[in-house]
């Protein structure tokens, strides 16, 4: 008896360790694909495809200026390890956090995308990025 409810109660937290799992996977191909289009420049596409709440946020000419400075002030990005994740679920959506510890060509950055999972396709809903690199001239 006592066995047949631990194996129940391991089963339970497999279950809602994966559940919480749930999209990591696309929001990191979602980050894959930011950074191929960042690489060629295509800031208008990462805009487009953005979440409306992202869009809601700016311009795409805000964003793109944005993105270009990034660009001048931190080079061209380089590396990560895996990243920090949080997945939420509630009824605004289903979001995955993802924070970076980035480096780019000229230093360090930590960066945190906020995704949605629309039907498993990653929608950007937030970009931020810090670095001292990005105080200076």
């Amino acid at each position: 008896m006592n066995g047949r409810w631990s194996l129940g109660l391991l089963l339970i937290l497999v279950a809602t360790l994966l559940v919480s799992c749930g999209g990591t996977d696309a929001a990191k191909q979602g980050v894959s694909d930011f950074r191929a289009r960042t690489a060629r420049g295509s800031y208008v596409e990462i805009y487009r495809s953005a979440a409306p709440e992202f869009q809601q946020a700016g311009s795409e000419e805000r964003f793109a200026r944005f993105m270009a400075g990034l660009d001048r002030k931190l080079g061209p990005w380089q590396s990560a390890p895996e990243p920090a994740w949080k997945v939420t679920r509630g009824t605004g959506g289903h979001f995955v956090h993802l924070t970076y510890q980035s480096r780019f060509a000229k230093g360090p950055c930590i960066e945190h995308f906020t995704w949605r999972i629309d039907h498993g396709a990653p929608r950007l809903v937030r970009y931020d990025v810090n670095s001292t690199l990005l105080v200076s001239d």
